[in-house]
């Protein structure tokens, strides 16, 4: 029943019952006699595997809260800004409107070109009593017929004063300008009805003054809607219909 073992034994002592399974009798014994011996049965390990360290990983994240931080703040600071300036000033958008339309020259040649030059009075009027308003060079204004451009111009760059109303005298002009034979036709019977249908377009750049601060470049962008009687020369049209638009 029992084994003799000689000396320490460094691995698993193996026992063969070839008969019959060993109970708890035979068991004991061995597991006794193991310990006394002092048999190294095999045990294992945990395996612990080593990491690259993470500081650039930690350093790049570390960078992008920091990122969006920064960028949370300047955003919430903008909009404080914008509130104080709109309930201090109370900042409202400028009106302008179409006084008088004058027809220097137009002539519609045989083979459906248009060359004309208009002038007219366009009406600015600042509604607000603590902006001023500066209008920039390189504006741009121009008149069209069912959505051809005739002629074209520019307005006058000067400084608008608090609550002031300015008349922009703008001259126009277009040569040679194509149109289809189907606007010949609509304009030749608009022409005897007394009823042309005209649309002007204009991109003003601006810089807005709240005392001694200047805003960025923006533009105003105004689009009238104009009925006139008349487009013969050297005469002052009558404008029966006028509607006129200004967004940014």
């Amino acid at each position: 029943m029992w084994r003799r073992l000689r000396g320490e034994v460094r691995r698993p002592v193996l026992l063969w019952f070839p008969n019959r399974t060993p109970g708890p009798k035979i068991l004991i014994p061995l597991l006794i006699q193991a310990r006394v011996l002092r048999v190294n049965f095999p045990r294992e390990f945990p395996r612990f595997y080593s990491h690259p360290p993470k500081r650039r990983q930690n350093f790049c994240c570390l960078c992008l809260i920091w990122t969006l931080y920064f960028l949370l703040l300047l955003i919430v600071a903008t909009v404080i800004a914008a509130a104080i300036l709109y309930s201090v000033f109370q900042p409202r958008i400028p009106k302008y409107s179409v006084d008088k339309f004058q027809i220097t020259s137009f002539a519609l040649g045989p083979d459906a070109t248009v060359s004309s030059q208009f002038g007219m009075v366009v009406r600015a009027r600042n509604p607000n009593e603590k902006i001023g308003i500066d209008y920039l060079e390189n504006s741009y204004l121009g008149v069209f017929y069912i959505g051809t451009e005739l002629c074209r111009g520019k307005l006058p760059a000067f400084y608008q004063g608090h609550g002031s109303t300015d008349n922009l005298n703008v001259n126009l002009t277009g040569n040679q300008v194509h149109i289809t034979s189907e606007m010949v036709s609509s304009l030749t019977a608009q022409r005897q009805q007394g009823n042309i249908p005209l649309r002007l377009k204009a991109d003003v750049p601006v810089k807005i003054e709240f005392g001694k601060l200047k805003t960025m470049k923006i533009t105003f962008r105004l689009r009238c809607d104009l009925v006139v009687d008349r487009l013969d020369d050297n005469t002052s049209v009558d404008i029966s219909r006028k509607k006129c638009k200004v967004k940014l």
